[in-house]
Parts: C-alpha cells; sequence; structure tokens
C-alpha cells in the first residue's frame, strides 16, 4: 500500500457534518482527518503559511484522540484566529500524536462554510484489512 491509499470525504449530517478519513497507517489516518475537517470550512490550496504550531495529543482512545485534534484547530481559529494549511504528525513515545501545524490567519483564507463549534466524541477510528479508518461528527 502506499499514500494513494490515503483518502477522506466530507458527508452530510443532519445540522452538521461529517467526516471519513482513510489511510494504511494510524498516523495518516489523524492527517487525512484533520484535512478533511479543514477544508469543511475553509480552502487552504497555495496559501502560504506564516509560522508553525506545535501540537502533542494524547488520549486513552484512537477516537478521543482524534476528537482532541479536531479541537485543537477549533481552538486555533477561534483563539489565535489562525487556520492550518499544511500538517504532519507522527507516533509519539507514548502512543499519542504529535507534530507541527503550519499555519496562516484566516483573513488570509478563502472561508467556504461555516466555522466548527465542536466535534462529537463518539465516532469511531480502526484497523481493518490493513487500512486505518475513522469517521467523526463536527458541529457546524
Amino acid at each position: 500500500m502506499d499514500d494513494t491509499d490515503a483518502g477522506h470525504r466530507i458527508l452530510p449530517h443532519t445540522a452538521d457534518v461529517m467526516i471519513e478519513a482513510w489511510a494504511p497507517t494510524r498516523v495518516r489516518c489523524f492527517e487525512e482527518a484533520a484535512r478533511a475537517f479543514i477544508e469543511t470550512f475553509a480552502e487552504v490550496r497555495d496559501v502560504p503559511a506564516t509560522e508553525p504550531v506545535s501540537v502533542g495529543i494524547d488520549a486513552a482512545s484512537d477516537i478521543e484522540m482524534l476528537a482532541a485534534l479536531l479541537d485543537e484547530i477549533i481552538f486555533l481559529v477561534d483563539v489565535a484566529s489562525t487556520i492550518p494549511v499544511h500538517l504532519t504528525l507522527d507516533e509519539s513515545d507514548d502512543g499519542g500524536i504529535a507534530g507541527v501545524f503550519d499555519v496562516a490567519p484566516v483573513d488570509a483564507l478563502d472561508i467556504i462554510g461555516p466555522l466548527p463549534k465542536g466535534v462529537s466524541h463518539g465516532g469511531e477510528f480502526i484497523e481493518e484489512s490493513g487500512m486505518w479508518r475513522c469517521r467523526v461528527v463536527a458541529a457546524v
């Protein structure tokens, strides 16, 4: 399997948005989910990053880590008025995820949808037949 097996999609959900992501590795699945989440509200192509922001997430389960990762994006939008335009994640020594969001100011991007308000703490994050898959609902 190679990177062409990774991807994501955005699905309508009653008054919310559902994102699904898949990839050959766990960390890449987190990255794809974060990209899908950002694509629900911002167009990030060809926007230069202005600064890096370190991120580290640890939680009891992968789905809780995914919710925390997406909550971190919401925090950056709400508090720092920035949006990740590129992200790189790795597995941390304790089984969590860590990496860097390269961010740009919100006003430098085309906002194409409502900004997210929160992430449902339901959903799934599983490995199946050599592929990692996740699904989560975000309130918009």
